[in-house]
């Protein structure tokens, strides 16, 4: 239940982003821009080899003369391609409207007529241009003489939007286009041009042609296409290029319906699946990337993955909306960063309302930029758990104002705390006089064994320098165990504690107050021990083992050891090996000689496990116990 409250809001989220996307793809919007995206792909296209231009140039308009021309020079450049049978152009198209007479009069009509009929028999298709109204009816065709010999079509495109032609038709009714009647074949009725740029065919000027300055070769087996491209003729249409002669659109269209290759669209159901896919991919990232770089490189792979797919798909002839894919993929960046900036943030902020008070900056910090490294669920970890409570504080508490006890409590907490957080440790709660402390969470902390127990001793170096500044001296016990517990927000919906809770939580709390019984300050496990030895680096941790003991309870038996605060010395070193001697014959039930090796470590050192061992001896001198084997048992907490 938890987590899918967790990833409710954002799927939430990305379903609404992917709608938002897709409503400019599914309504057309941002259709031009799309439109010019796409028109870039095609400038890298290769020229076409099969079509040859015969511009009317101004090097043509110069050396021929005013333009309109007479019809007698263009059967004349008619005649020099048609007249070599060998070498002859596949078909020719003339871009120029003959549907008015000749102003010259009707012997100029009758020598372009010849020349269409030459040519028409040496089996060479020649094409004129017809103008076709929008309703599909003929507005204008050539001459009637010119009709019998030659083929018709329309030459106009449709115009996009934006003013620029893109497509072309086939038919219109009953009129074909003027590329289809050059080309013949199966074509769509409508299709996209594929451009070849604005130097994608081999262009000739007129008077070349009409002089023979140019090798018949050239034009064998071609489409030719004769049209104005001079800028004083306005013969000039709006192309994703540029502004391009007409006649150099048409032999793109020429081109296009050579090739037999034709661009379509993706099927828009296919796209809708791509852009939410493209958003949920964004999202995902932006969500779970941990580092700035890996977010970056990811988000940077993704734009170019986009557009090399786009890219090979062109060259399949698939038109991709790259357009629609960039705009979902850079909006779902901006939302889901929006989306992780406001989640993080509230996240943040209860991660920095919840620990501030019990853990150092430092590791709010660390939690802060990696907030993954903080489950604040229940969760099993292995940890080590500190104890520590005041030694008569009801007696000091009777003896104080309620102002006096308050600054006191204060003073000794504020000291206290500070060291456990300075190690590393977070501060579970006070009870009363008591803290309890835990190392390993929320940040894993594989020294925090060693960071408890190196803890523990500064706590007792720090009491000692407080008690020394105090008019009201403290003594505290210190118990430590290390083990499995479960740790995380534990409470009501309305009001929870990051703490601990288990078995290994309970016998920390039962070493705590049995430092009394030992007569010692911090009481530890032995897996306290063995793992702050098997962490520490640097300082020097030192224990005894004191007593193996079965606590109120519990049926199998713990070592259990002094973490000893004072610095190692001869005479310490000393008392401790006697005090082990004793714990040895302690354990053989020999009581005398035991007696005898504490009481050389008191001798030493005054030491105050050997008065309680002394104590315990004395008892089971007179009453010794049939199954003695070195374990005591506890009867209370």
């Amino acid at each position: 239940m938890r987590h899918s409250k967790q990833w409710a809001p954002f799927i939430a989220f990305v379903l609404c982003t992917i709608l938002i996307v897709e409503i400019p793809f599914a309504f057309g919007l941002f259709h031009t821009v799309q439109e010019k995206m796409t028109d870039r792909l095609f400038l890298n296209r290769p020229p076409s080899q099969d079509v040859v231009i015969v511009a009317i140039d101004d090097a043509s308009l110069l050396e021929i003369g005013q333009w309109p021309w007479p019809r007698v020079v263009f059967a004349e450049a008619l005649d020099q391609l048609t007249k070599h049978t060998d070498e002859k152009p596949r078909a020719i198209g003339v871009d120029v409207s003959f549907s008015e007479p000749s102003s010259i009069g009707s012997v100029d009509d009758q020598a372009l007529v010849r020349t269409l009929e030459d040519a028409q028999a040496r089996g060479v298709p020649i094409i004129l241009p017809i103008d076709v109204g929008s309703k599909n009816q003929l507005i204008s065709q050539p001459l009637a003489p010119f009709l019998p010999s030659t083929k018709q079509g329309f030459i106009d495109s449709p115009i996009d939007g934006d003013g620029v032609v893109r497509r072309a038709e086939t038919r219109r009714g009953a009129y074909q286009s003027f590329a289809h009647a050059l080309i013949g074949g199966d074509a769509p009725d409508a299709y996209r041009i594929d451009y070849h740029g604005t130097n994608g065919f081999v262009t000739v000027p007129f008077t070349d042609v009409l002089h023979g300055r140019i090798p018949a070769r050239i034009f064998a087996n071609k489409i030719v296409l004769f049209g104005a491209t001079a800028p004083n003729l306005h013969d000039f249409v709006a192309t994703p290029f540029n502004q391009m002669p007409g006649v150099t659109l048409n032999a793109n269209q020429v081109e296009t319906l050579r090739e037999g290759k034709f661009f379509h669209d993706v099927d828009p159901r296919i796209m809708y699946g791509v852009l939410a896919l493209i958003v949920l991919l964004t999202c995902l990232i932006v969500r779970f990337a941990k580092r700035l770089r890996t977010l970056v490189l990811s988000l940077v792979v993704i734009f170019f993955v986009l557009i090399i797919d786009a890219s090979i798909a062109f060259g399949m002839y698939t038109i991709v909306p790259i357009f629609y894919e960039l705009l979902a993929f850079a909006f779902s960046i901006i939302t889901a960063l929006a989306f992780h900036y406001i989640t993080t943030a509230k996240e943040k902020a209860f991660i920095k309302n919840s620990f501030q008070y019990y853990l150092t900056p430092h590791v709010i910090d660390q939690i802060l930029k990696d907030p993954e490294k903080l489950k604040l669920g229940g969760e099993k970890r292995n940890m080590t758990i500190l104890f520590s409570d005041i030694r008569g504080f009801t007696t000091i508490s009777e003896a104080l104002t309620p102002e006096e006890l308050t600054q006191l409590l204060n003073d000794y907490l504020t000291a206290m705390t500070d060291i456990i957080m300075d190690e590393n440790g977070v501060v579970d709660k006070y009870i009363g006089d008591a803290v309890m402390a835990f190392w390993g969470a929320p940040l894993d902390n594989a020294a925090h064994a060693s960071d408890a127990c190196r803890s523990a001793v500064l706590m007792m170096k720090r009491l000692r320098e407080f008690n020394a500044q105090s008019k009201t001296p403290l003594n505290i016990g210190i118990g430590l165990n290390t083990g499995d517990v479960v740790v995380g927000n534990m409470g009501s919906r309305k009001r929870f504690n990051y703490t601990v809770m288990g078995d290994e939580v309970n016998l920390a709390s039962r070493l705590e107050s049995l430092t009394k019984y030992y007569r010692v300050s911090i009481l530890v496990t032995e897996a306290t021990r063995d793992a702050a030895e098997k962490q520490n680096e640097g300082t020097q941790l030192h224990f005894r083992e004191l007593d193996l003991v079965i606590v109120k309870g519990k049926k199998e038996p713990k070592k259990i050891f002094e973490l000893i605060v004072d610095e190692p010395s001869e005479v310490l070193d000393q008392a401790l090996e006697h005090f082990q001697s004793g714990r040895l014959a302690y354990a053989q039930g020999n009581w005398d000689a035991a007696i005898s090796a504490f009481q050389k470590a008191i001798a030493l050192h005054d030491d105050g496990p050997s008065h309680l061992f002394i104590e315990r001896c004395e008892k089971l001198k007179f009453h010794p116990p049939e199954d003695w084997n070195g374990v005591y048992a506890f009867e209370s907490k």
